[in-house]
Order: structure tokens, then sequence, then C-alpha cells
């Protein structure tokens, strides 16, 4: 009995002031324990869901300063708080409201460490608190840190969080953030391609760094022309690319053996060099490459080389294949619509070049008017030819 009554006392000495100011969220906390003292990417999913769906009060503070690793666990009871440092204690807070609760000695409590993977969990979870933030000074310090980095987490909350804005500026902003973003993340092309197309005669610069990478190229070998990649354009050897870079191709295609390169295999000749030849040809006729290579061939029969194709093979290799250029994007709807959109930056980028040259013109030979009118008016009350 004694033992009981002493928890009961324990409880409400040390349990009760903390879930009484912190209600819901403290409770939460206690029954999601292990989540929140080692947290992991998948775990941190379901806790942040969790505490969103509860509408807690103070549910947004709590996740600010988890991300931050701002939360100390309290070791005798496991309850959750964050601190302030007095003198060799600490002063415990209520995760909520931030309201004193009490101390404790550094031994007492042990801070939570949050990685970074449960950390970009926690941020995209934020963004729909911060986005409707009352203050839209700091709805615009978050649109700013969204501009400057962002990930795909924070997509669907930044929709959300659009209709309701009443700034106008901001709600552009937004917009037009959640286009970019849309570009980048979209799980549908559809939606890509609406989102490439309002970007249409938009000339900032992060445009253009978000469209450019859509039209990234590779170039590949392949025994006939696939269907099932996105072409940019099929190659042609002689003009768009030499016979040893086609055949570099195959190889890395693994359409065609490796080749040896002319020092490794010149390397082999003069180790198989005997009394002034090798496999039967006398130094002197090796006097070209593909001398060369027919020594090499004839020693690599005899297992005194490793196999390696001729110029003459690799060129029948690389005729006998098709080379073209992809697109690491696999729509073709998406690169087309990325395609058309810079077209018309481009166009409306020229435009702009065009108009200020036209205005530097302009100016320029109003310049040199003024300066012939005022020529003409003096040499002519000089008396003088007008040499203007």
């Amino acid at each position: 009995m004694p033992r009981i009554v002493l928890a009961l006392m324990l409880f409400l000495t040390l349990v009760w002031p903390v879930m009484a100011q912190s209600g819901d969220l403290q409770q939460l906390l206690a029954q999601n324990r292990a989540a929140v003292e080692k947290p992991s990417r998948a775990t941190a999913e379901v806790l942040v869901k969790t505490l969103l769906q509860s509408d807690s009060a103070g549910v947004h503070v709590f996740l600010e300063k988890w991300r931050s690793r701002e939360i100390w666990q309290r070791k005798t009871d496991g309850l959750f708080f964050t601190v302030s440092k007095a003198g060799d204690a600490f002063t415990l807070m209520d995760v909520a409201t931030g309201a004193e609760i009490g101390t404790a000695l550094k031994d007492e409590i042990v801070q939570i460490k949050p990685n970074a993977g449960v950390q970009a969990v926690v941020n995209g979870a934020l963004v729909q608190f911060q986005m409707s933030d009352p203050d839209p000074l700091r709805r615009a310090a978050v649109l700013a840190e969204l501009e400057r980095k962002a990930d795909a987490a924070q997509l669907v909350p930044l929709r959300a969080s659009i209709e309701s804005e009443t700034d106008p500026g901001l709600k552009a902003r937004k917009q037009r953030l959640e286009r970019l973003l849309t570009v980048r993340f979209a799980a549908t092309p559809e939606e890509r391609v609406a989102a490439i197309k309002g970007l249409e005669g938009d000339i900032a610069v992060d445009v253009r760094s978000t469209l450019n990478p859509i039209l990234a190229t590779q170039r590949m070998a392949a025994a006939v022309m696939p269907g099932d990649v996105n072409v940019a354009r099929q190659l042609a050897v002689g003009k768009d690319l030499t016979v040893n870079e086609a055949y570099d191709l195959l190889v890395v295609a693994n359409l065609s053996p490796a080749r040896v390169s002319p020092a490794e295999r010149n390397a082999v000749l003069a180790a198989n060099m005997r009394d002034g030849s090798v496999a039967g040809m006398a130094r002197d006729t090796l006097d070209s490459d593909d001398a060369r290579d027919a020594a090499y061939a004839v020693l690599a029969k005899a297992g005194l080389a490793k196999p390696s194709p001729g110029q003459k093979e690799q060129t029948a290799d690389v005729a006998a294949h098709v080379f073209l250029e992809t697109y690491a994007e696999p729509s073709f709807a998406v690169t087309q619509a990325a395609q058309s959109t810079l077209d018309s930056i481009s166009r409306k980028v020229a435009l702009n070049e065009a108009a200020d040259l036209a205005l530097d013109a302009v100016s320029l030979a109003s310049i040199y008017f003024l300066a012939a009118i005022g020529l003409a008016i003096t040499f002519g009350v000089m008396g003088v030819i007008n040499m203007a």
C-alpha cells in the first residue's frame, strides 16, 4: 500500500501538472513515446500525421522544436519538455505553451535528436502552418525559403494555402512557385505539362533552371531504333560523332567487345618482339595502325594477348548499329512542352534585347544629333564652313 500511495503522490506532483497544462498533446506524445525518442523517417510520418489529425493545441510549436532538436525528455516519467539553462540545472517548460514546469539536472533529462530524414518530414508538415500564418511577413519569409529550397513534400501544403491567401503579391508568388514545384515533382505528365505551359514567357532564371534539366540528353547505341525511350534525335557517324566515339558507345551498351588502346597494343607488340620481328612480321613493316592491328590479332589468336577488334571490325560494328540522343525525361509530352516554353522564353529575351539595343541606338543618335546642331549653330555664327 505505501508503494501505491508513493506512486500516486509522484504522479500528482510531477506528471499531473504537466498533463493538465499540455492536455492532449502530452498524452499523444506519451502514447507515441518510442516514435519521439528514437524517430525514423517512417515512424516520423506516422507520428506527424497523428499529431496533425488530433488538432491538439501547440502541435506546430512542438514540431518546430522537435525538428530543431530543442525537445528534451525527463528520464523518470518519459515526459517531454523544452528547456533553458538555469545555473547548474535546467528549467523545464511545457512543450505546447512554454510555461515553466520545474527544474532538472543534466543527468535527469536527455535531448531528442532527430536525423535529417525526420527533419525533412517535419519540414513538409510545418509548411501548412507557416503558409497560413496570420502574419504576412512570416508567410513571406517562409515562401522565400521555399523559393530557395523546396522538395516534393511541400507541394501539397503549398497548394492548400493558395486559396486562402489574402495578400495579392504573396498569392501570385505562391501560384508561380506551385507551378515550378509541379514541373519538378508532380506525379502525372498531364500536371507537369499544364504547369510548364503556365510558365510561358517567364524569363526568370529559376524557370530556365527548372526546364533545362528536362531537356538534358545522353548518347546511346542500339541494334535497332528503340521504341521505349524518348528520342531527341538520331546521330550520324562522321557528322555528329566519330567512328571511335560511336564504338565507345557500343562498348558501353555491351554490343561490342572492348578494344585495346593503341598504347596497350604497342606495348604488347614490343613485349613480344623477337629478333626484330613480332608475330612473323618484321619491325620495319609495322609502320601503320593496320599493320600493328594485324600483328596484334596474330598474337591474340595465339593466346599471347587479349582479343581486341581491329579498325575494320570496329567500322563494321559501327555501321551495323544506330546511334541516338535520348532525353533523361521519359515523357515525350513533357519534353515537347518544355522545349516549346523555352522557345517562347528565348523569343521574349531576344525581343527585350532588341528593344534594349534600339533604345541605346536612339539615345546615342540623339547625342550625335544635338552635337551636330550645336556645331552647325556655332559654325554659322562664326561664318565658316559647317563641318558638322
